[in-house]
């Protein structure tokens, strides 16, 4: 512990600028329309040119930042399920279903395709990015829609249900695939698949029960403690509450084998349905405005900066499947739907990848190069950065032209 008190100071001082400078920045890119987390992840990237050269990023330093960035991953995605709408997702289950299943098999089979036949990749690498690619950051094209008054239309409420799935289905997949991806990276034998086909029977029967006890926690536990901590405590008691809660299911869906991710993004959705729920995502904004900004800021951290040069070749083709893959497999099934405009633009809308996407790619990382090589990461940050800037460009220009009709109440 002594040992690592030096690191402390220079923490601390990189929290404070963070904090610091992220107002500006957001209000700066805002001004041009670009979205904060590409900002973020630039400047990470800078400091992990400048922190290289002056031998300041120290392993303890970046085991440090690394933990801040899980935080912000908590924070981050448990407010996203905090912020869904469980009861309009079920009143739309139909039409969205149908989209979502459409937009995740298109969308995953490009990706998969492209990164499995390009040199060097291989079947776990094409796994990671096709399921990273099936998500949807609906955070960067909502603000178009925030601005042009259109979110609160059918349109805008399938938009929001198919972009919930999509993040869904991805959190579970990614938990699946981090369970059999050491298996299917041996040597094949016979007794391969089975072994591969067993435990993801595990993985999916680990996950029915992590679900089922969330909803029962939501269903009969939550609103009872949060009034009991609120009656302890009416300032900071609710607060707490959902903070401690929302640490404690992170935890336990990592103790269990998925993802921190999986278990704050169900945490949020435990809560979601809670008539207090308004009031408690004022309090989580701020854990949100806290640690959000390292998440990011840590992927331009991780970034090897020499292998950004050799993987815009392959920047250029995952971009392509990325947006290729949500023009067909959501625009094509929300058109029949709808109309060929708002199929566009539910399409277009979709393009998007930030959290999730990124989240994906990170646990690949951390099993080591076999998963995601470098360059296929780099290229996924790339990739990232040019979706969240073409998303909503496209989106500003085919909004105006559709036809959209208000949700029923």
């Amino acid at each position: 512990m002594i040992e690592a008190a030096p690191d402390y100071g220079k923490l601390l001082l990189f929290m404070g600028t963070v904090s610091l400078l992220i107002v500006p920045l957001k209000a700066l890119l805002g001004r041009i329309k670009v979205p904060a987390l590409v900002g973020l992840i630039l400047f990470g990237t800078v400091l992990s040119f400048v922190g290289k050269e002056a031998a300041i990023l120290t392993p303890s330093f970046g085991a440090s930042i690394d933990f801040l960035a899980k935080l912000g991953i908590v924070a981050l995605l448990f407010r996203a399920g905090l912020e869904s709408d469980l009861a309009q997702m079920i009143s739309q289950l139909r039409n969205a279903a149908a989209v979502w299943l459409s937009d995740v098999t298109v969308s995953a089979t490009v990706v998969f395709l492209v990164i499995y036949l390009w040199p060097g990749m291989g079947l776990i690498p094409a796994l990671f990015a096709a399921i990273a690619a099936s998500a949807t950051s609906i955070s960067v094209s909502v603000t178009v829609w925030e601005e042009a008054g259109a979110v609160d239309t059918r349109e805008g409420a399938l938009l929001m249900d198919v972009a919930e799935l999509d993040d869904l289905s991805s959190l579970l997949l990614m938990s699946v695939l981090f369970a059999l991806a050491p298996i299917l990276n041996v040597a094949p034998s016979d007794g391969l698949i089975l072994v591969a086909l067993q435990t993801a029977i595990v993985e999916v029967a680990w996950f029915v029960i992590f679900c089922t006890g969330c909803y029962a926690f939501s269903r009969f536990a939550e609103r009872r403690m949060r009034l009991y901590f609120n009656r302890l405590d009416n300032k900071v008691g609710t607060l707490l509450f959902a903070a401690g809660t929302m640490l404690m299911i992170a935890a336990s869906a990592e103790l269990m084998g998925f993802s921190i991710a999986v278990g704050a993004l169900f945490a949020g959705l435990a809560f979601s349905e809670d008539p207090q729920s308004s009031r408690i995502d004022k309090a989580i904004e701020i854990l949100v405005a806290l640690f959000g900004p390292f998440f990011f800021l840590n992927i331009g951290l991780s970034l090897d900066l020499s292998q950004i040069g050799q993987a815009l070749g392959l920047t250029a083709i995952l971009l392509g499947a990325a947006v290729l893959g949500k023009l067909l497999g959501a625009g094509l099934p929300s058109a029949v739907l709808l109309s060929h405009r708002s199929g566009l633009l539910i399409g277009a809308s979709m393009i998007p990848r930030a959290e999730i996407f990124l989240i994906v790619m990170v646990q690949g990382v951390s099993l080591g190069p076999w998963a995601v090589p470098p360059e296929l990461y780099a290229a996924a940050v790339l990739t990232c950065l040019a979706t969240c800037l073409i998303g909503p460009v496209v989106v500003g220009r085919a909004l105006p032209h559709a036809k959209l009709r208000k949700a029923k109440p």
